[in-house]
């Protein structure tokens, strides 16, 4: 339920929509209403920074423990504010170099704070994800055709990298080539199906397996990628197309991630216009609206002219 009035709720959802609509505008091609909405976006956003910095920050840290002291050591805030102040030297060219003071303070300070977080989150943990045992003792098993699988993926894994390095690779016809890459993804994936899945029939410790083994493999790989004291050539550079093919699929999960997430945020602002505005609004809103956006549309299109007429008269 909300706090506001009906006419409060009426005119908000009216102004979401127009800045919504001249948003979008941009779509078309750069014109007045668009710089509208982003000097209005910029100048509240600005705005609702500086109240929330006044009020969480300078107000609570500052002004209250220097109003209302708890103790003796309520009086230590100054330095920082003090440093605070330092901050605005930037706009007097003589005094700007007491600026760098507050700023060696703050990325001092903000450094020290976050490389433990980021060395946890970002290196640890993701070491600990990569050393993670590929197999479960519980449920690996070396039976017969495990094995015999086994070796074959050595044998095929062997005479690839061999003949590789021995620059008889490109010798070979097209089918001679599949047949020695299939023969060793096959063999290895056959392994894992023998060893994990087929003695206990437990598809989720064989794709855990699977999924550690292609992890392990990804950061080799892509480590590898960007190692340049050795030359990419021979087997190497087997190694680092597959680093290089593990990062295009991150990029492109990435990107197809971003570009969901701001589909999903239109998506959300197309029934917000439909449901909230098309279908709730009433004659007379619109008989209200209807001269309103004429005669910003009138104002927006005569600065425009007018802009336009300054700028070719210079």
């Amino acid at each position: 339920m909300s706090n506001y009035s009906p006419l409060a709720t009426t005119i908000g959802i009216w102004l979401a929509v127009g800045i919504t609509i001249a948003i979008y505008s941009f779509l078309y091609k750069d014109n007045p209403f668009y710089k509208l909405a982003e000097h209005l976006y910029i100048g509240v956003s600005t705005g609702y920074l500086i109240v929330i910095a006044w009020t969480d920050s300078i107000e609570a840290l500052l002004v209250e423990p220097l109003l209302h002291p708890r103790s003796s050591g309520s009086y230590l805030v100054i330095i920082p504010g003090f440093l605070g102040l330092l901050m605005f030297t930037r706009y007097s060219k003589k005094a700007a170099w007491l600026s760098r003071i507050p700023l060696a303070f703050l990325i001092g300070y903000g450094a020290g704070l976050a490389a433990p977080a980021v060395i946890q989150a970002s290196l640890i943990r993701h070491a600990g994800i990569t050393i993670a045992p590929i197999f479960n003792p519980s449920q690996f098993s070396l039976n017969p055709m495990s094995r015999l699988f086994g070796i074959l993926s050595i044998g095929f894994f062997s005479t690839l990298v061999y003949f590789v390095q021995t620059d008889r690779y490109t010798d070979w016809g097209f089918g001679r080539r599949l047949f020695i890459i299939l023969g060793t993804i096959l063999s290895i994936v056959l392994f894992f199906i023998f060893a994990i899945y087929y003695p206990h029939r437990n598809l989720g410790a064989f794709m855990d397996a699977f999924y550690i083994l292609l992890l392990l493999v990804g950061v080799i790989t892509v480590l590898f990628y960007f190692f340049y004291s050795i030359e990419h050539k021979k087997s190497l550079k087997g190694v680092a197309k597959t680093g290089m093919i593990y990062l295009m699929v991150y990029f492109g999960t990435s990107f197809g991630y971003t570009v969901m997430a701001r589909l999903s945020l239109a998506i959300g602002r197309m029934r917000f216009i439909v449901d909230d505005w098309l279908k709730k609004s009433t004659t007379k809103q619109w008989i209200i609206a209807i001269p309103v956006i004429l005669v910003i549309t009138i104002v927006l299109l005569w600065q425009e002219k007018a802009s336009r007429t300054a700028r070719k008269s210079e």
